[in-house]
């Protein structure tokens, strides 16, 4: 049983190629990472294949994951990239719509999940508010609204260098924050 493990117990798991590290990793932070996915790139069914292709990437990278930086941290690190390169994508090569309405996509998540991705994101706005404005600022650019951290210097007119330390500060402070 894999369910009660902590982080560290779950990255070593991923090491030893575990399968049930792996579902319980899946089973902790599915909801969040499709979160994240979904407000990058609002489309349903995109943010569900970033997913899917971000728990494969951690599969694979094992041996990177920090067990001090966290799990967590890791993963959404990935979707974050992942969703930047679908937008970068979707920018260089625009489709053509073929339909003139698209089917309203329905949620499959059960009550459980979405009160549980509820909570997780609650938990997520009162930890940005402990945030600096700069802090704040500069998350909101880079993770929510997509930009890279080039752009998010050049928006803000500060330089790289300072944009790098905010966000680690701000990553930093939001780890303490969510800690259980």
């Amino acid at each position: 049983m894999t369910s009660g493990l902590d982080e560290r117990q779950l990255v070593e798991g991923l090491r030893q190629n575990d399968r049930n590290a792996l579902a319980a990793i899946y089973d902790r932070f599915s909801a969040l990472a499709y979160g994240l996915a979904l407000k990058l790139l609002s489309s349903p069914p995109e943010a569900e294949d970033v997913v899917q292709e971000s728990f494969l990437a951690l599969w694979r990278q094992a041996e990177r994951i920090d067990p001090e930086r966290g799990l967590r941290s890791y993963l959404l690190s990935i979707v974050h990239n992942r969703c930047v390169d679908r937008v970068r994508h979707r920018i260089r090569h625009p489709e053509a719509v073929l339909e003139p309405e698209a089917p309203i996509a329905a949620t499959s998540d059960d009550p459980e999940t979405q009160a549980i991705a509820m909570l997780e994101g609650e938990a997520l706005r009162t930890a940005l508010t402990a945030l600096s404005n700069d802090q704040r600022q500069t998350v909101d650019f880079v993770y929510f609204k997509g930009f890279t951290i080039n752009e998010t210097a050049n928006r803000m007119k500060v330089p790289l260098g300072t944009v790098k330390s905010r966000l680690r500060l701000a990553m930093g402070r939001l780890r303490q924050e969510l800690d259980p």
